[in-house]
């Protein structure tokens, strides 16, 4: 009797673009950098293979390593990774997000739904919870601001009433849109007069400026949201391939 043979099939993507996707999924929320160790289990790979791919990848400046062996390693920063991505397109751009800690619950909500966007390579998310120790707070947001592609400010009450999140960062970043360096999105998550501030030109997510906590279904808003930087993101994604006059 013939038995039939089992084909194991082939994960898509290169190993490079395996590595990429698990680290950015891997480092999607309050941490930048992890150990060689965890994402080397997490892909399942042998030492020398993981060493391979990863040594390639930092030749090409597109992550970022502690020191020793057993060090950590993090999605470099999009403004130090120049050239084309592995698909031929740009390099993920790198999103802001402005928010008051009264929202950091909301924020942590939303960053999950941004993770599939991440692992799409379309954007590299940063906040202020990857600040780092011994950073120099101020000059490291305003850095942040300054190399953006689009800068998220999530809007409430308490980010109304907050003199850094308001006057600091959102008049930065509204200076840079002006001069078409920057995408600004106002995210309504509570519902507040973000009418009357100087948010009230631009077209705000989820839907219809409606705020997140006014949905029946939370997750339907922040899906709504996520699905609005996505078509926002390829939008720039392919003014930056026009401009470079890649196809």
């Amino acid at each position: 009797m013939a038995t039939e043979k089992k084909t194991k099939k082939a994960k898509p993507g290169t190993f490079a673009d395996r590595f990429l996707a698990r680290l950015r999924e891997l480092t999607n929320e309050n941490r930048d950098m992890i150990t060689n160790k965890t994402l080397r289990e997490s892909l399942g790979w042998d030492d020398d293979r993981y060493q391979r791919v990863k040594r390639n990848l930092v030749a090409q400046q597109l992550v970022k390593v502690g020191q020793g062996h057993s060090g950590l390693i993090g999605i470099a920063d999009s403004s130090a990774a120049p050239g084309p991505t592995h698909d031929g397109g740009i390099r993920p751009l790198t999103l802001f997000l402005s928010y008051s800690h009264a929202d950091e619950q909301l924020k942590n909500e939303l960053l999950k739904h941004l993770v599939p966007l991440q692992r799409m390579g379309l954007i590299n998310a940063w906040h202020d919870r990857k600040l780092k120790a011994g950073d120099d707070i101020d000059h490291e947001i305003l850095a942040q601001i300054r190399k953006a592609d689009i800068a998220l400010f999530l809007i409430s009450v308490d980010f109304i009433n907050s003199a850094y999140c308001h006057d600091v960062e959102l008049s930065e970043a509204l200076a840079m849109h002006s001069r078409g360096e920057v995408t600004v999105i106002p995210v309504v998550l509570r519902s507040c007069l973000w009418q009357h501030t100087a948010l009230k030109d631009l077209l705000a997510l989820p839907r219809d400026g409606k705020a997140v906590k006014s949905w029946l279904d939370q997750d339907e808003a922040l899906a709504s949201v996520a699905e609005g930087i996505r078509l926002k993101a390829i939008e720039l994604q392919q003014e930056k391939q026009q401009a470079s006059g890649r196809p």
